[in-house]
């Protein structure tokens, strides 16, 4: 079945209300939220993961600022997200033509942006989000239960460093501005 744009949108925005999604709160994209035993902290040291991370960190850098994002059709679907004691996600952009049943590395689905210092957006993460049948992976790493019923998700800390894990959906050194 063939989703609109607007209504995938209107899809994972109702997802993020019905989970008591404010800003600043938590998005439950199930699984523990660190990374679990599949997300293994040493990307480097695993070929596919090391590829995977290189392609990501080209396709999207261009976007690391957040209005080229927005002018390729990137737009908000959450506010800050943060589970005190575990960290942050950040602030989510979806390009809802690529939420599907796929997963392509050089096309992920979301960005994630946290304001530097200076309050510029800029981009710290990429997530894929699934409507796969069944658990999909990538480069070897699986993805967890995602924000709406049905979806599957996996971060990709490949702007900022996660002391978590590459792939853990929370990272600890970020907070939601205030």
């Amino acid at each position: 079945m063939k989703r609109t744009r607007t209504g995938l949108l209107s899809m994972v925005a109702a997802a993020a209300l019905a989970m008591g999604l404010a800003p600043g709160t938590a998005l439950a994209h199930g699984g523990s939220g660190h990374g679990g035993s599949d997300h293994s902290d040493d990307w480097r040291n695993n070929d596919d993961q090391r590829r995977l991370v290189n392609v990501l960190r080209h396709v999207t850098d261009e976007y690391r600022w957040l209005e080229n994002a927005k002018a390729d059709g990137y737009e908000e679907i959450t506010k800050c997200i943060e589970d005190r004691g575990v960290g942050a996600m950040g602030f989510h952009y979806a390009k809802n033509d690529l939420i599907d049943d796929k997963t392509q590395a050089r096309k992920p689905e979301v960005l994630v942006y946290m304001p530097n210092k200076y309050g510029r957006y800029k981009l710290v993460a990429v997530e894929f989000i699934s409507t796969a049948a069944h658990q999909p992976s990538i480069a070897g790493v699986k993805f967890e239960t995602g924000p709406f019923e049905g979806s599957w998700a996996l971060h990709a800390w490949i702007w900022r460093d996660n002391p978590s894990g590459m792939f853990a959906a929370y990272n600890p050194d970020l907070r939601c501005p205030k």
